[in-house]
């Protein structure tokens, strides 16, 4: 009798601390949760206003999350693996920054272009006699986004009475581009010392003009180099595939077994080291 009573009594603490173990879990969860979710709306608010996109942060995380749970799902349904379930599952959680980083580098790449005639206008206006801010009115007034947005952001600054230092100053933070720092230069140098700004701004647009052709020449000479890459990155994937098609039962292991994942592993981290190598080739600086 006595035994069967410590039987109980060890099920009954060993239950206890199952229940208490779930429930710290549980807290943990919630609050990681929580703590996931803030810091998901407040940095997808700042780089959407900064980008002047304007969606619901929310939105955004619920469509995140959706994501972060139906990709694992999908991808257990179809291959039955738990590496591959692992993987897919952060893929939909990069998702997120890949797509920021490839929209915000877009969209700084149409003002690159932008720019040079945004500076020819501005020059020409002020050759006509029109102030700074009339130049900038024009500017926002006559270009495309995303170069009258951040010239709005600017114009709309001086006219609540920032001084034109700070808001270059903003304007290059918020940017950080190699063009925009050299406009901001141009301009704050003519302020504090004078000179001609509307020669300034016309040599200054000629310059990134010339810049703009030569990167365009070096990027469509590195186009094949870089293409390589792609290629070769793809192929061991697309060569697995076929190999799968052809024969599943010779393939399996490699996504159902140890050492298969581990071939996996190592083949992953060989093919972003070369692509690492590759685009320290391929990439050239002007």
């Amino acid at each position: 009798m006595a035994a069967v009573d410590e039987r109980a009594f060890d099920q009954l603490l060993l239950t206890l601390l199952v229940l208490g173990a779930v429930l710290l879990l549980m807290v943990w969860g919630r609050a990681a949760f929580v703590t996931w979710r803030q810091r998901f709306t407040e940095k997808a608010r700042v780089s959407l206003a900064d980008m002047f996109v304007f969606i619901d942060p929310a939105a955004l995380f619920k469509l995140n999350l959706a994501a972060f749970v139906a990709l694992p799902l999908l991808t257990w349904v179809v291959t039955q693996s738990g590496f591959m379930a692992v993987l897919a599952a952060l893929a939909g959680a990069v998702m997120p920054r890949v797509t920021w980083a490839v929209l915000r580098r877009r969209r700084m790449d149409r003002l690159i272009l932008q720019l040079p005639d945004g500076l020819t206008m501005m020059s020409g206006a002020m050759r006509a006699g029109a102030g700074l801010q009339a130049a900038l009115e024009l500017v926002v007034k006559e270009s495309p986004a995303p170069l009258s947005q951040e010239f709005s952001v600017l114009l709309r600054e001086q006219r609540l009475g920032l001084p034109l230092e700070e808001s270059l100053r903003g304007l290059s933070e918020r940017l950080n581009m190699e063009d925009i720092n050299l406009f901001v230069s141009a301009l704050t140098i003519a302020k504090e010392v004078g000179g001609n700004l509307s020669e300034i701004l016309e040599r200054l647009a000629s310059t990134l003009r010339a810049k703009a052709v030569m990167e365009g020449k070096i990027k469509a000479l590195t186009s094949q180099g870089k293409l390589q890459g792609i290629v070769v990155g793809l192929l061991p994937i697309f060569l697995a595939g076929v190999l799968y098609a052809m024969d599943p039962v010779a393939m399996t292991p490699m996504f159902t077994t140890y050492y298969g994942w581990g071939t996996m592993a190592v083949i992953g981290v060989l093919l972003m080291l070369g692509g690492v190598f590759i685009r320290k080739i391929v990439s050239i600086d002007v």
